[in-house]
């Protein structure tokens, strides 16, 4: 070796030496005082952090609207959804608005049509694909004006069939392949809001909830070996063609004000239209337990938040979500 030169002095032996001169410090006496010493031998131990909330992602999105009543039974597809919103129609019952983007069924329906609510449901998604059967010359006009690619079966058959084991009208059948190529592809999701990850603290055990409108009546009840809401509609399980009963992993009751549409069904009745823009009270279910919400959205295209206690809640990262519509001055019944 060169002299003046200096041998290089491994990292772990540097710092063994910074470690015994500390250690030497004020009374330290001895033959090994100041000499390093061997450091004791240490087990490391990997932690793995929860992945954080994190938003939907996935790949088209097709909208589809599908009847929720007893004539449209069997409903298609409803397992392969992202997320399904229970929206109030006229005289009291409900409609289906099914969102799909990380899977696409074969097939969805029966279709049905299109509400003025659909276009603020819809407009923080994107500009989506949006399968339904018609609407009023009223509704058209409103549709018209949203962000959605309007796929109607009265503008084009394409991507629709009638299934003739069904009775009309609940027998329109929608192809979700053919749809998409119909509008022309789609945009992947916006940003609505959701956030999934695991569970956030606190909660109350809920094993089932209800939610009911005047001539309409949606449950889920807790099945934890499917680790999913069951749902039950009208007092009769909802199934698939197959057998398997629906479910949803999370469930949110999202209660809003609700206010009759210039719209008026072929008996008179006004269209509910729900207000989607504003703030107010939601309840998150997940996993048999259930957290106390409050719902935010500052316009029809941004996100649609959900926190309690000040943190936002999550929702399950499997899926489906189903969204509630619940107007306000009902409250559904949670056991």
């Amino acid at each position: 070796m060169r002299r003046g030169a200096r041998r290089a002095v491994p990292a772990a032996l540097a710092l063994a030496v910074v470690a015994g001169a500390a250690a030497c410090s004020g009374s330290c006496s001895g033959p090994s005082c100041g000499r390093p010493t061997t450091p004791p031998t240490t087990t490391t131990t990997t932690t793995t952090t929860p992945a954080g909330p994190v938003p939907l992602t996935g790949g088209p999105v097709l909208a589809v609207k599908i009847d929720n009543t007893s004539a449209a039974r069997p409903r298609i597809g409803l397992d392969k959804a992202d997320v399904v919103y229970v929206e109030p129609v006229e005289g009291g019952l409900t409609r289906l608005l099914a969102v799909f983007s990380r899977h696409q069924a074969r097939e969805v329906g029966p279709v049905r049509s299109g509400r003025e609510t659909d276009v603020t449901l819809l407009a923080n998604w994107g500009k989506v694909a949006f399968a339904y059967s018609g609407s009023s010359s009223y509704t058209a006009r409103i549709l018209a004006r949203g962000a959605q690619v309007n796929l109607s079966n009265d503008q084009s058959g394409r991507g629709y069939r009638r299934d003739r084991s069904r009775p009309a009208p609940y027998n329109l059948i929608g192809d979700p392949k053919a749809l998409l190529a119909r509008a022309g592809g789609s945009v992947r999701p916006g940003d609505i809001g959701f956030r999934y990850g695991p569970p956030i603290a606190g909660g109350s055990a809920a094993t089932s909830v209800t939610a009911t409108w005047p001539a309409a009546t949606v449950s889920l009840r807790w099945n934890a070996k499917r680790g999913q809401y069951l749902v039950v509609t009208d007092g009769r399980p909802d199934v698939s063609p197959s057998g398997t009963q629906y479910g949803a992993a999370t469930v949110v009751v999202q209660y809003v004000t609700s206010k009759p549409s210039g719209n008026r069904d072929v008996n008179g009745r006004p269209t509910p239209v729900e207000q989607l823009v504003g703030t107010g009270k939601a309840l998150v279910l997940r996993g048999g337990r259930a957290w106390q919400a409050t719902w935010s959205r500052a316009s029809a295209t941004s996100p649609t938040t959900f926190t309690a206690g000040g943190q936002v809640v999550t929702f399950a990262p499997q899926g489906p979500v189903w969204v509630l519509l619940e107007p306000t001055g009902r409250t559904a019944t949670v056991r």
